[in-house]
């Protein structure tokens, strides 16, 4: 089932057009809006928010039914089976999970446990571990895909063991070749290579505990339960790595290693100039493929600086489907793990992020427990996820840091 994102798109941009002519009305009168027509504005900006929200949240979800298909196409292709065999195999697989949540190991039958031995890529052990095969784990990452935005821009690789990778590093852009003469020799510029080491840190949920009852009840979906609540958990730990990590035993963030592309003069505000100046701080050959990154409250004041000033190309709402809300242009990713606009701080960040690179071990770790919250009656699950995540090439992201005074 494919979700309509249209309507969303229709009724986002009908709220921001309403919200623009409260503005065009209060401009052509000379005057600043009304505590009134303020609330008014207010409210507006915030239902056009709920709106783009829900039509990005269904995009989302078709992308993730169209990447399951590919999925189930490419491992058809790669080990030279069916279609049918490979969904055949994935049922199996959620079916076995869902046996290991309700029952543990020792409670799978036989066939299950025959066919998690057979699996390559599913490991369960009595101890309570239980390794998610690559489809299931899907799963799970197209949830986490809720919580973060990191992981919609950056570049990610699966890798099957978590020893440290090397990946290579350099920025080209400063280089050109040159004219030569007839019979003349050609030149020698070097592209200077460093190395950036992508480990493999333990993103842990804590435990999750589930009452023995509610697990008993067999109209309970403790398989969409876990996933869901792995996701988000995972989701949330892991994008704040990507964003902000300083890479002690966890990712190094975008924003710890991007370099300053623009001052702001104010503390707590931007401009339209401003926003411009950080832009072109990147270099062009970076800018083909450039997105913003931002939080919902940096959103929500470039869209008001946009709305109550003549500068209308700053934001522009999506109203195309399958077509994204712009700044100057190009797409933005809302990433709550930036900071608000205050002293110091660098809330906002442009450029090319699929330079970002995010490294994950194969497989999400899930541990069933009957005996750490025994006396509550409960049952707890704790996910593991080995990820890592570096920016490559610092030339390419860029952020604003704002003023201190």
């Amino acid at each position: 089932m494919e979700y309509n994102i249209k309507a969303d798109l229709e009724k986002a941009a009908k709220h921001a057009e309403d919200a623009r002519a409260l503005v065009d009305v209060a401009k052509s009168e000379a005057r600043e809006l009304s505590s009134e027509e303020n609330k008014q504005f207010d409210t507006l900006m915030e239902a056009h928010q709920k709106a783009e929200n829900s039509a990005n949240q269904k995009k989302r979800l078709n992308e993730a039914f169209s990447s399951k298909i590919e999925s189930i196409e490419k491992k058809a292709e790669e080990t030279g089976k069916s279609v049918n065999k490979i969904e055949d195999e994935k049922e199996m697989s959620k079916r076995c999970l869902k046996s290991y949540l309700l029952k543990g190991f020792n409670g799978m039958t036989n066939d299950e446990k025959e066919f998690v031995t057979r699996s390559q890529s599913t490991i369960v052990n009595s101890e309570g571990g239980y390794t998610v095969d690559t489809m299931m784990s899907d799963a799970i990452i197209q949830s986490m895909l809720q919580t973060g935005g990191m992981r919609e821009v950056a570049s990610v690789i699966t890798t099957a063991q978590g020893g440290q990778m090397n990946f290579p590093t350099n920025n080209d852009t400063a280089n050109v070749g040159r004219w030569l003469a007839e019979k003349s020799a050609a030149t020698n510029t070097d592209t200077v290579f460093g190395t950036a080491a992508l480990n493999a840190w333990t993103a842990s949920s804590d435990y999750i505990p589930v009452s023995a009852q509610l697990i008993q009840d067999s109209a309970y979906d403790i398989e969409a339960y876990i996933v869901s609540i792995l996701g988000m958990r995972l989701g949330r730990l892991s994008n704040t790595g990507y964003t902000t990590g300083d890479g002690s035993s966890k990712p190094t963030g975008v924003a710890t290693t991007s370099l300053v592309g623009k001052a702001a003069a104010a503390i707590a505000a931007t401009t339209f100039n401003e926003m411009l100046d950080l832009k072109h701080s990147v270099d062009r050959a970076y800018r083909a493929n450039g997105t913003w990154m931002f939080n919902d409250n940096t959103l929500l004041a470039l869209k008001k600086l946009s709305l109550s000033s003549a500068n209308q190309s700053l934001w522009q709402p999506g109203v195309v489907a399958g077509e994204p809300s712009t700044i100057d242009g190009q797409a933005y990713t809302v990433n709550n793990d930036l900071p608000d606009m205050a002293a110091g701080t660098h809330p906002i960040i442009y450029g090319d992020f699929s330079k970002y690179q995010i490294r994950d071990t194969q497989g999400i770790n899930i541990r069933r427990s009957e005996h750490v919250a025994f006396l509550n009656n409960e049952i707890t699950f704790l996910g593991e996820l080995r990820t890592d995540g570096k920016l490559l090439d610092t030339a390419a992201v860029k952020h604003m840091r704002m003023s201190n005074s």
